[in-house]
């Protein structure tokens, strides 16, 4: 038998988040007689819950200690901790970055210490930071990004042009591979809504979901608004919010000053998502941008109704039940959307997750096809 592949995964950090999500489903489904993957990541100071997960999965992570990127001056650092982890580290077969431009730096370092196959993913479709300098700097770091990996993929037509260009897919530079998820667990389940509900207290309520990290992409200060839109309608309307994040507090706030803070539950991290999704009536989406969301794919899988940003792409469709609105509408016309809709009868969606190519093994299979073609 062929010894497994060893992978590294680079991640940023190991907040909750699509990307993390992914990659823990692709670490809990992968066969290690196949593959063997470790994770890198920075240190922004912060001991994430994810970390000890994965760790508790058999999992090798490891961390560029103290190596975070504040300024333009961090860079000198990274690039000297990253060069060293590699000198270390040189029996990699493959370096998968997840991440964006500004880790270009991975990359290089892994090219000058003999790793063979180097994969750039684009996740996204446009920068975290509203901040000009980070995207100014950001975009001129695309150029790197792309000359110092042997593949590059996106999960989505969308960010593979944001990353590597328009016309990349098309010209056979960049490749996608869907997100993907277990459809198992996201199946809707009857006797799992009752018990959620029973848990939360939200027997006979009209309950909209999200699940998100508290940044400015998840656009959750709209969110709310569309929220008191819906309360003013339906009595019975709560909001069931998963994620954590730096504006968490700041939405907190705005939940007390729209008057709706005893309708919305903050739930923070949360490792059963797909039970809590379960007791969901209607999932609400309105981020300014997405590469392909892995919560809109789970929340597809649920059956409920999705109302989601035509800032995301549309590859992320696969239930009748999902409709695209635009950031441009007001919170009252999104209400009036999700209100008009209610509750629909759920149906089992595995034929269509299968179908379209949003399931886990396959997705790894599509990723060990990739390592192996050189």
């Amino acid at each position: 038998m062929n010894k497994p592949l060893k992978v590294l995964f680079f991640i940023d950090r190991l907040r909750l988040g699509g990307i993390q999500i992914l990659a823990k489903d692709i670490l809990l489904h992968n066969d290690r007689n196949r593959m063997i993957i470790d994770i890198l990541n920075l240190d922004d100071g912060i001991d994430y819950p994810l970390k000890k997960e994965i760790e508790g999965m058999g999992v090798r992570v490891f961390q560029l200690k103290g190596i975070w990127l504040h300024t333009p001056l961090d860079f000198f650092a990274y690039w000297k901790a990253v060069d060293k982890f590699f000198e270390q580290h040189r029996d990699y077969d493959v370096l998968h970055v997840h991440s964006g431009p500004k880790n270009s730096f991975i990359l290089k370092a892994a090219k000058k210490w003999g790793i063979l196959v180097r994969v750039a993913h684009s996740h996204n479709t446009g920068f975290q930071s509203k901040n000009p300098m980070s995207i100014m700097l950001g975009n001129l770091l695309k150029g790197p990004m792309k000359r110092y990996a042997t593949h590059v993929v996106g999960c989505s037509k969308m960010a593979c042009e944001w990353m590597f260009g328009k016309g990349c897919v098309e010209r056979g530079e960049a490749k996608i591979i869907l997100n993907a998820i277990n459809c198992d667990l996201f199946i809707y389940k009857e006797n799992v809504r009752n018990e959620v509900r029973k848990e939360l207290g939200l027997e006979n309520k009209f309950v909209l979901g999200h699940v998100g990290r508290f940044e400015t992409q998840k656009n959750h200060s709209f969110l709310l608004d569309i929220f008191a839109e819906v309360s003013k309608k339906r009595d019975d309307a709560c909001l069931v919010l998963i994620g954590i994040g730096s504006l968490m507090d700041r939405m907190k706030r705005k939940a007390e000053a729209l008057g709706i803070a005893d309708k919305v539950m903050f739930l923070g991290f949360r490792s059963d998502r797909e039970r809590i999704m379960q007791a969901m009536d209607t999932f609400v989406f309105p981020s300014l941008h997405e590469g392909l969301s892995v919560v809109l794919i789970e929340a597809q899988a649920s059956g409920m109704p999705v109302f989601v940003s035509d800032t995301t792409t549309t590859e992320v469709s696969y239930s009748p039940y999902i409709k695209f609105l635009s950031l441009g509408q007001s919170a009252e016309i999104w209400a009036e959307e999700i209100v008009s809709c209610g509750s629909v009868k759920r149906k089992n969606m595995k034929d269509e997750i299968k179908k379209t190519g949003f399931e886990i093994h396959e997705m790894i299979d599509n990723l060990y096809r990739l390592y192996t073609t050189l």
